[in-house]
């Protein structure tokens, strides 16, 4: 599916199907084999560059070619398509001479959103300015999965060493993931954006220079949160897992010492009812006897047990 964009007086207007050539943008959304066909003939787009985009394990890179500049980054998924996973995607994005093209397998954003999410808004008047805008919202849309997480991480932290640790273990889990996944990608992301001011087709004055430094920092930032918040993940699932095997050992030997409390009781009744000559055999009361002495051996063992502090 294609859509066109074009500025006007600095806000982005979709086109109609007929003025491709008019636009300042091009939005390929997984686009079918005769979409790609006619990017590559108009636009001369390297078939195997826009395959690449459509891969969903392609990595964040910068390519330079005769006719466009490439830059490939990690974009995050939105939550209405993934749910509560954390999954990334490539978006590839072509700089030409006259225009921006991006190609990716799904809309994680819409051209409202490219300005819609600053502080001022900013004014989209030519190609390099909609290509900043483009790694801006990328940078974002990870920025606002990732901030929230230190009160996530802190929410389970608590309750991993508690009884209600179950509750909280695939949450735990899944955030670790995907931790390792933004982890990975923003380091991929930081790499192709440090090596843009190498690309032919795109103009860097000095103002645009200082946006993509920020931008740069900040995925660079992100990443080091990342890193930080995937060591602590990997720090709480070892204690996790600590505590049920602390647990395990602790039913096992409850378990055990049941078992050896239980054994006196059944040892005692089984020499009285052996088919030979025993003590109290002739006794008036010999079975409260037995009893008495099954009872007493229990509460013995019962009170060693409890001395050594085994229960």
């Amino acid at each position: 599916m294609f859509k066109f964009y074009h500025p006007e007086e600095g806000e982005l207007k979709e086109l109609g199907p007929s003025r491709i050539r008019d636009a300042l943008w091009i939005d390929a959304i997984a686009p079918s084999p005769d979409e790609v066909e006619l990017l590559h003939r108009e636009f001369g787009l390297d078939l195997q560059d826009v395959a690449d985009c459509l891969d969903p394990n392609e990595r964040a890179r910068v390519e330079s070619e005769e006719a466009y500049d490439l830059l490939v980054l990690r974009n995050l998924l939105s939550e209405e398509r993934n749910g509560d996973r954390i999954e990334t995607m490539p978006t590839g994005l072509f700089l030409t001479k006259d225009r921006i093209i991006t190609v990716r397998i799904g809309s994680t954003f819409t051209h409202q959103d490219l300005t819609s999410e600053t502080k001022r808004r900013l004014r989209v008047d030519t190609k390099d300015d909609l290509f900043i805008a483009l790694i801006r919202k990328v940078n974002r849309d990870i920025e606002r999965k990732v901030r929230p997480m230190e009160r996530t991480i802190s929410g389970i932290q608590e309750k991993i060493l508690s009884p209600k640790r179950q509750n909280v273990a695939s949450s735990a889990f899944a955030l670790s993931n995907g931790l390792i996944l933004l982890n990975t990608a923003l380091l991929s992301n930081l790499n192709a954006i440090s090596m843009l001011p190498r690309a032919k087709h795109l103009n860097l004055t000095k103002e645009r220079l200082d946006t993509l430094e920020d931008l740069e920092n900040d995925v660079a930032q992100l990443y080091e949160m990342t890193t930080i918040y995937r060591e602590i993940m990997s720090n709480i699932l070892n204690a996790y897992e600590s505590a049920i095997a602390n647990s395990l050992s602790t039913v096992m030997k409850t378990l055990t010492t049941i078992s050896l409390i239980l054994i006196l009781p059944m040892m005692i009744a089984s020499w009285f009812s052996m088919n030979v000559g025993l003590p109290f055999e002739d006794a008036e009361h010999a079975f409260w006897i037995v009893i008495i002495i099954s009872a007493t051996a229990v509460a013995a063992l019962w009170a060693f047990f409890r001395w050594k502090q085994i229960l």
